[in-house]
């Protein structure tokens, strides 16, 4: 089997990914590169869409992180994004602003990371 790409202090799933990707770890990287195309512009985003005060906005981006996060296997950010999206639709904004810093900080950990391991 290929090397892995990511070691277990790397906080990602890779081996779920990589059983739902027939362990085909070409795919994976590819699947890597999208996700990271995309959060790029997610992350100017989601703070636009903060500052704005667009919380149904915010909240489209926030439920798409669910999937794109699941899809790289990124389990810190997935966790964060379904909470936050939760209270979001429960109407409670300012419980769900509190995981906007450390949403973004995931995010600029992984586009920092992601290339790192890839490269």
């Amino acid at each position: 089997m290929d090397k892995r790409i990511f070691g277990a202090e790397d906080g990602i799933d890779e081996e779920g990914c990589l059983l739902i990707y027939d362990n085909d770890q070409n795919f994976y990287r590819l699947v890597l590169d999208t996700f990271l195309k995309e959060i790029t512009k997610t992350v100017k985003d989601m703070a636009a869409a903060f500052s704005a005060g667009d919380i149904e906005g915010y909240r489209i981006l926030v439920h798409g992180l669910k999937g794109s996060g699941g899809s790289v296997g990124a389990k810190a950010l997935v966790e964060m994004a379904t909470i936050s999206n939760e209270l979001i639709k429960e109407g409670k904004w300012d419980e769900a602003a509190v995981y906007h810093e450390p949403i973004l900080n995931e995010l600029e950990r992984l586009i920092r990371m992601i290339p790192e391991r890839l490269s």
